[in-house]
């Protein structure tokens, strides 16, 4: 048992220091580096775990479905849309992972990898342009709705939100210029006009009843 001639606490263990005031305790082996204070706990990474249990997955995926299509049914082009959808669930897993602590940035990272991922399915698909006609539309009046909500319920992070709120807007530029360029034509038009509406009405709602407080927020995220 050794004890400090300061504070009086006795310990356990081979510590050379006192751990409450520093000291040199009574007994203490010379040949002994102090312990620490506190334990130490190893690091636990989930997103490790996650990472090799949807990669694990994914092999087996496409090793069992290219088996299955060389012995039964080979003359089908189903194993390259396979592929395709065991990458895109892969690609979503892992990303909302990685992303699980920031869900405003999350959202966004996962909304725009769904866009990107949607262009090679509608070119495998015989390329019909819903992927920039239904998917882009959807996608960018959905986010803008998104941040707007999450700047009403969590005020404190305004600023975050309000530039989120404005690359969501960016998306709606991008229906904007497909839509007067007569690139959406017929259902796909209806729905880049039902976009851009929403998306104009929530930018003047930020402005008209947020207005500096808004701005301020929005210039004091863009400076971090």
């Amino acid at each position: 048992m050794q004890h400090c001639p300061v504070c009086g606490v006795k310990t356990d263990g081979e510590r050379k220091r006192c751990p409450l005031c520093g000291r040199i305790l009574s007994d203490a082996p010379e040949t002994v580096e102090s312990a620490g204070v506190f334990p130490v706990i190893p690091a636990r990474h989930t997103y490790d775990l996650i990472f090799r249990i949807s990669t694990f997955a994914a092999i087996v995926i496409l090793l069992v479905a290219a088996v299955i299509h060389l012995l039964y049914i080979p003359h089908m082009p189903i194993f390259t849309m396979i592929v395709l959808g065991t990458v895109c669930a892969w690609i979503t897993v892992n990303v909302g992972a990685r992303k699980r602590k920031n869900i405003a940035k999350g959202i966004l990272w996962e909304s725009v990898i769904a866009m990107l991922l949607c262009l090679p399915w509608d070119w495998m698909t015989g390329w019909h342009g819903w992927s920039w006609g239904y998917v882009l539309p959807v996608l960018s009046a959905g986010l803008a709705v998104f941040y707007f909500v999450m700047g009403i319920v969590d005020g404190r992070r305004l600023g975050t939100y309000a530039g989120y709120f404005l690359i969501a807007l960016c998306g709606t530029a991008a229906v904007a210029v497909l839509y007067f360029t007569g690139k959406m034509t017929g259902l796909y038009a209806h729905f880049a006009l039902l976009s851009m509406t929403v998306s104009i009405l929530l930018l003047f709602a930020q402005v008209v009843f947020r207005g500096k407080h808004f701005l301020s927020e929005l210039g004091r995220w863009a400076h971090l």
